[in-house]
């Protein structure tokens, strides 16, 4: 299964640049400055989302294909077929109606989509009696082989921009902006700067925008492995988190902290456990 699955994700750069880059869960924001839209935003300017309908869809097609090869090796091809084509169905209906959260203005609004994507396996992996322990994992699982594709090198400098001066700016300036609450279906975050021993800064999220339309969409209890998604990008770019509480786990905030080069201790292995147990 492993070679299977690794043609295929070393074929799906879109998913790279989506889940990756801009981080599948509440991770940092991506490259520094505002987002900003293609050729084609001015159409349906007033909706991010339908503005870069066919890029997002794109993506999403691309990821389907992973999670096809994907649930076909672990399921047999009958549920792969009918579960990814529903997926697909769903996405689509799901994308003009994802959660207004600033659009362009808003630096990780790419998680929204990917919030969708989440939504759109879970109702058919339900229905087919597989849990959102198995959804989670499906894209867990995609997500890791394409890390494993990215050059370390690559990684590694990514990740030490991230510790910038300006980086980190770009960072409170964000943070500052959420707190505004302008778009309730937005995050809302605090900017925690570093004990110089600990760690190098943080951040607390008192709102998650992916928590809140997980649960507006009845999937609620697919959130908590979205954001095991955090621990695995953050080890591949050497930025160090450390994480104790979620909201996605009914903590009252989620506390992000960083430390460049700090080994990354958390993943699946240790997290799930306590899903299961309900810590």
């Amino acid at each position: 299964m492993r070679n299977r699955l690794s043609h295929v994700a070393l074929s799906r750069r879109d998913f790279v640049s989506l889940i990756l880059a801009t981080s599948a869960c509440c991770l940092l924001p991506g490259p520094l400055g505002a987002a900003r839209g293609d050729k084609g935003q001015d159409f349906n300017a007033d909706n991010y989302y339908l503005a870069h309908r066919d890029e997002l869809l794109k993506a999403f097609r691309k990821t389907n294909a992973g999670a096809r090869e994907y649930l076909g090796a672990k399921y047999g091809d009958q549920l792969a077929r009918s579960v990814c084509r529903q997926a697909a169905a769903r996405f689509r209906d799901l994308l003009p109606q994802l959660p207004e959260v600033g659009g362009a203005r808003n630096r990780i609004i790419k998680n929204i989509p990917i919030a969708g994507w989440y939504a759109a396996f879970y109702g058919p992996m339900k229905d087919h009696g597989r849990s959102a322990e198995e959804v989670g994992r499906l894209l867990y699982d995609l997500n890791q082989i394409e890390l494993g594709s990215i050059p370390p090198d690559q990684a590694r400098a990514q990740g030490a921009s991230q510790f910038t001066p300006e980086y980190v700016q770009k960072l409170q300036e964000f943070c500052a902006w959420t707190q505004k609450r302008e778009y309730p279906g937005n995050w809302v975050a605090a900017f925690i700067p570093g004990d110089g021993r600990n760690f190098d800064y943080g951040y607390d999220y008192t709102e998650c925008a992916i928590v809140k339309y997980l649960k507006a969409q009845g999937a609620q209890e697919v959130a908590p492995y979205v954001c095991l998604n955090d621990f695995i990008q953050s080890r591949a770019y050497g930025t160090g988190l450390h994480r104790t509480k979620t909201l996605a786990q009914g903590d009252g905030l989620c506390n992000f902290r960083y430390q460049q080069g700090r080994a990354v201790t958390q993943d699946w292995s240790t997290e799930v456990y306590k899903f299961r147990r309900g810590v």
